[in-house]
């Protein structure tokens, strides 16, 4: 029998569920080929999602339902009603054809306002299918410890941050310790290195204290200036140097990640707070309590000058000009405490109005800064909400009344504003005790971007942002881009993740819950932890991230409010299982030993046996 070309097989196989899929891929290579066919996971991807899911519940059930409801559901739901199923004539002839040609263009429309995508990114959709939908599961990176394993002697993180490999894929997770080391765990080998720690430094490296002190007295000082401030952008790794930039109290410390030795000490004025990205063709951006700095590791350090800006205030009416005067001698100082978190973007986007450096924290308006002028301040977004972290993902924000339409807006408006070269600003924080997730457009198209330089942003009508979005019941503290989704983190110890918009749920997990289930697994069981801060294992640099991750790696790394690292994973199997790792290390310590011993044993019996050939000899000699 001939068989049957990939497009009628591939047009078969659409119609079996994602288990029967999955179980198609071991029949042979063509169908493992056809059962990744990224066309038909993104279709997947589509009818799974939670808005297309509620659209047909909504959909179905609307006969039952009371005639008014479904009067209004019939209003909400403008997509589906865009283009209708009906035709003008039943009893013609084309009638059931021109039916089934409407019918294709309303799911067109349907999937092209779901989609996530934008022109020429490339998404592997059976991956995204995976992370939208398969079990979850976190596996606790090994602890640090000091002594025999049976001290219990660990110590907690206080930060992280990721060395990424030439790929653009983590490599080495590396974090401060409470006793001032610093320690590098395996991130991307197989399974069995997999979350070991593969290098430690000495205890008191950071907060400089060395041997001069009795070991009790260095422990007790390097844990209190280690968690004395408690910033949680406190670490910012140079991927392309090799370098580490480690913030303790005021002191700026480089560190060579290839010998693991400090190169230099900074201090600064006031405690630093936050780190902004580590890259070696721009200075490093410091933020502390009270100013923001920039730091060029090619130059020596230098004092700030003493000078002061007024940058914000509570009322956020203040003119430009009032905000303007700034402080010329090297260094902002801030009117308010404190900058939370720094964002970089790339000099070489096109110009869309704003600085390269923008700085977000417990003051309600974001700061915005060029650095060809800095420290002069190029202007403020107000906000509202006391920020925690800033990121950013480089392709323009698609508000919502563009997406869905009020009126319904036409398919080729969604592709061009999609094709506008822009980034999009993202801000997590609080606002009056609830969680605040912010996105923000910036692109050189103006009437699709925000712009520092206006008095206040939110008075453009205009302008691409969404501003306040309450996004949980507690403040959130982390967000980062996943794929083609969000993912932020809340005070509740929630790790949510949400559609580009920002406000569209796709899942989400407690680790708390996770922590209590793999209590077996060494990890001590409790409620109350809390994610601090969110580390995609996939670069999120602004230039673009990897176009080939390996199925089963784009995955997340936590940093919990314990001093407790773990990886996110999505699957029935955990990526890599700390338990595992401890067992493989006393084995493979004991088996370290019985060498030394076989080794030891083989060198007394070589010795033995040329002092017997020494003294057969002796003996010829009549000795």
């Amino acid at each position: 029998m001939k068989p049957l070309p990939d497009e009628i097989l591939l047009h078969i196989i659409s119609y079996l569920e994602p288990p029967e899929l999955v179980k198609l891929q071991f029949v042979s290579r063509q169908f493992l080929s056809l059962s990744r066919d990224n066309h038909l996971w993104k279709q997947l991807c589509f009818e799974h999602s939670v808005a297309e899911r509620r659209r047909r519940r909504l959909q179905f059930n609307e006969a039952d339902l009371d005639p008014r409801l479904a009067e209004l559901i019939r209003a909400a739901d403008s997509i589906a009603g865009t283009f209708a199923t009906s035709v003008q004539d039943p009893s013609a002839p084309s009638a059931e054809l021109q039916a089934h040609r409407n019918e294709s263009k309303r799911r067109a429309a349907l999937l092209a306002n779901w989609d996530p995508t934008y022109p020429g990114e490339k998404i592997n959709f059976y991956q995204d299918f995976i992370q939208r939908h398969a079990p979850h599961n976190i596996s606790w990176f090994q602890n640090a410890q000091h002594g025999h394993q049976d001290d219990d002697l660990h110590h907690e993180a206080t930060g992280a941050g990721i060395l990424f490999d030439a790929s653009g894929r983590a490599d080495k997770l590396i974090a401060p310790l409470e006793d001032g080391s610093i320690s590098i765990w395996d991130a991307s080998g197989s399974e069995e290195r997999r979350g070991r720690i593969i290098a430690r430094t000495a205890i008191g490296l950071l907060p400089g204290r060395g041997s001069d002190l009795d070991y009790d007295t260095r422990l007790r000082q390097s844990q209190t200036m280690m968690t004395e401030t408690g910033a949680v952008e406190c670490v910012s790794i140079d991927s392309k140097l090799k370098k580490g930039y480690f913030a303790v109290q005021n002191t700026l410390n480089e560190v060579d990640l290839r010998t693991l030795q400090v190169v230099s000490r900074t201090p600064y004025p006031f405690p630093i707070t936050a780190l902004s990205e580590a890259h070696h063709s721009t200075p490093l951006t410091v933020g502390t309590n009270w100013t923001i700095h920039l730091h060029d590791t090619r130059k020596p350090p230098s004092a700030p000058a003493v000078a002061r800006t007024e940058l914000i205030g509570g009322n956020p009416d203040l003119s430009f000009s009032r905000l303007e005067t700034g402080d010329f001698g090297g260094h902002v100082s801030l009117s308010q405490p404190g900058a939370l978190s720094v964002l970089h973007l790339p000099t070489t986007r096109e110009w869309d109005g704003n600085g390269d450096i923008w700085v977000g924290g417990r003051f309600t308006s974001f700061l915005n800064f060029d650095r060809r002028f800095f420290p002069r301040l190029r202007g403020t977004v107000h906000s509202g909400a006391r920020l925690s972290c800033l990121t950013a993902i480089s392709h323009p924000f698609i508000p919502n009344d563009l997406r869905l339409g009020r009126p319904y807006s036409s398919p080729s408006l969604l592709r061009e504003a999609k094709s506008m070269p822009g980034y999009t600003l993202i801000a997590a924080g609080e606002y009056k005790g609830k969680g605040s997730l912010e996105l923000y457009g910036l692109s050189a198209e103006p009437t699709r971007s925000i712009n520092s330089s206006d008095n206040r942003t939110t008075r453009n009508n205009h302008a691409c942002y969404q501003n306040r979005q309450t996004a949980s019941s507690s403040k959130l503290l982390s967000v980062a881009p996943h794929g083609t989704r969000l993912v932020f983190s809340d005070g509740d110890g929630n790790l949510k993740w949400v559609e580009r918009d920002g406000s569209t749920p796709v899942r989400q997990l407690n680790i708390n819950n996770e922590m209590h289930a793999h209590a077996t697994m060494g990890v001590e069981a409790g409620w109350g932890d809390i994610v601090q801060k969110i580390i995609p294992t996939v670069s999120t640099s602004l230039a673009g991230p990897p176009s080939d991750v390996p199925l089963g790696e784009d995955n997340l790394i936590i940093w919990t409010g314990d001093g407790k690292l773990g990886m996110v994973g999505f699957g029935h199997s955990p990526t890599f299982d700390v338990s595992k790792l401890d067992g493989v290390a006393e084995e493979k310590e004991v088996e370290e030993q019985r060498q030394r011993e076989r080794d030891y044993g083989a060198e007394m019996r070589r010795a033995l046996e040329q002092q017997a050939r020494e003294l057969r000899w002796l003996r010829g000699y009549g000795l």
